[in-house]
């Protein structure tokens, strides 16, 4: 791994792999850990091996004057707005970390919006091309909620192990390490000799292996971007479901999803190139994609309740259920299927889905959960749905075959659920018993819903009858298909 060469032990490389992505797009990354855990270490030993400009700005203590300069008075008595320039102000800076970012007050925390996202101060251009910063957990004394906009201004959200989080070879590693702050005097005493435990020179050669990992990653991105053109439709399925099923907690804006549709570009292009470089095996899309998609979502950053806890299970259901998308000779296709059986309210798709379409075992679980925990009728459905189990076993979950008979309502098996025709409704009795004649109990059981509804309706004219009897019958006719057909895969044929 290139950060552990660079002497920042105990990453994953699926973190190292985003830091990549960072450095490819330019987009913003947030670091949240304890003290301790190499934020500021790692933004500086990656801007030294890319040979670029850095500084590390303290938040909790910078003035914005530090970061701008001061007003240079001459050319202001000309009509000019120019700053002077200092070694801490941004002008030249290429990398900057802004550390301890939630240790400001939020006054301070709004001026970083602009060069966090746009890489300006007052609307004049800087040399910057990568912000990075650092927080502590909230759980911290003196810590301060970061402002939503000021959240959504970052791209990628990682977590950089305690040492305790290592394995014992890093552990060991970690406490041998010397950077540039550590043991400042030592050379004093060991004629000159450098103390860091990672040369300059080694520096210096990790930062070519850094940029060939770079450019290579740059001439993949451009190819995956073109290659995956329907990677935004799958992010627009998969931030509706997640809405959905957060109750609005997590909603995803239009930034957010431009964000996550780069990182997973990006994050690709790093894993393909890395795997172009040292021949090694290109890790599962699937499981790196999960991981992605978790990394790029802020969830919690203030909060360390389980309600966090929560809410980030559910997003990985989310991405689970429309994972498929990232499977080798996937197609669309098939998760547009399952988003639509979780996205349409119509009750009859639903059922068609189930039971005629092998959308996998964890699709079909939770939307047999989801609909026997749910309070909406579903007699209709959940009768069709153990006649079919009786003739196909292992339609339906077991589990749940139980709790699915218990969704059966009795009084919508008989016409007492029908009601009662009053007023000028009456003159239409006959007509109503005629859509009532059905000759197997399915057909009676669809012809109590619909007359049902039509009775509550109060809209009772020959119109609405004759429409009544046209929905009975695609109703009927769609059930008896449910009961007689195969289950078929997304591409419409019999499933295996």
């Amino acid at each position: 791994m290139i950060l552990n060469q660079l002497g920042i032990f105990g990453w994953k490389e699926a973190d190292e792999n985003l830091v990549l992505a960072s450095l490819l797009t330019g987009d913003p990354l947030l670091l949240i850990g304890n003290h301790g855990c190499a934020k500021t270490h790692a933004g500086n030993k990656v801007a030294q091996a890319l040979g670029r400009k850095f500084l590390v700005y303290d938040a909790s203590k910078a003035m914005f004057e530090d970061v701008l300069g001061y007003p240079n008075v001459e050319k202001l008595k000309h009509g000019v707005v120019e700053y002077v320039p200092s070694p801490v102000t941004i002008w030249d800076k290429e990398l900057v970390l802004i550390d301890e970012l939630n240790r400001a007050v939020p006054e301070l925390q709004s001026k970083w919006l602009e060069i966090i996202r746009s890489r300006k101060i007052m609307g004049f251009p800087t040399q910057v091309k990568w912000v990075w910063a650092a927080i502590n957990p909230i759980s911290y004394s003196a810590t301060q909620a970061l402002d939503n906009a000021l959240i959504g201004r970052f791209a990628i959200f990682l977590y950089p192990p305690d040492v305790l989080q290592m394995e014992e070879g890093d552990r060991i590693k970690v406490a041998t390490h010397i950077n540039g702050d550590d043991a400042p005097s030592l050379s004093e005493w060991t004629g000159g000799e450098s103390a860091g435990t990672v040369a300059k020179a080694d520096v210096d050669g990790i930062g070519i292996q850094l940029r060939e990992t770079l450019v290579k990653a740059g001439g993949y991105f451009l190819q995956l971007r073109s290659q995956m053109p329907t990677l935004a439709e799958f992010l627009a399925k998969f931030a509706d479901l997640l809405v959905r099923e957060t109750g609005g907690e997590v909603a995803l804006d239009g930034r957010r999803l431009g964000y996550i549709h780069r990182n997973l570009l990006a994050n690709r292009a790093v894993e393909l190139a890395k795997a172009q470089i040292s021949d090694a095996a290109l890790p599962d899309f699937v499981e790196s994609a999960r991981y992605v998609v978790q990394s790029s979502i802020p969830i919690g950053l203030n909060d360390q309740s389980l309600k966090r806890d929560e809410a980030i299970h559910k997003t990985e259901i989310c991405f689970d259920l429309l994972s498929s998308y990232f499977e080798e000779g996937a197609e669309l296709s098939e998760t547009n299927l399952i988003y639509e059986l979780f996205a349409t309210p119509d009750l009859m798709r639903k059922a068609e889905l189930l039971l005629t379409r092998n959308l996998g075992e964890m699709a079909c679980s939770k939307a047999w959960t989801d609909l026997v925990d749910g309070k909406r009728d579903i007699t209709l459905l959940a009768y069709v749905a153990l006649q079919v189990e009786a003739r196909r076993p292992g339609t339906i979950p077991q589990e749940l075959m139980a709790s699915l008979s218990t969704k059966i309502d009795a009084e919508k098996l008989c016409t007492r659920c029908v009601g009662s025709l009053v007023d000028d409704a009456v003159e239409y009795v006959e007509e109503v018993e005629q859509l009532l004649e059905q000759e197997s109990d399915l057909g009676k059981l669809v012809a109590y819903q619909h007359v049902s509804c039509l009775v509550k309706s109060r809209t009772l004219d020959l119109e609405s009858i004759e429409a009544t009897r046209r929905n009975i019958e695609r109703d009927l006719h769609l059930f008896e298909e449910l009961l007689t057909n195969q289950p078929r895969n997304e591409k419409g044929g019999i499933a295996a």
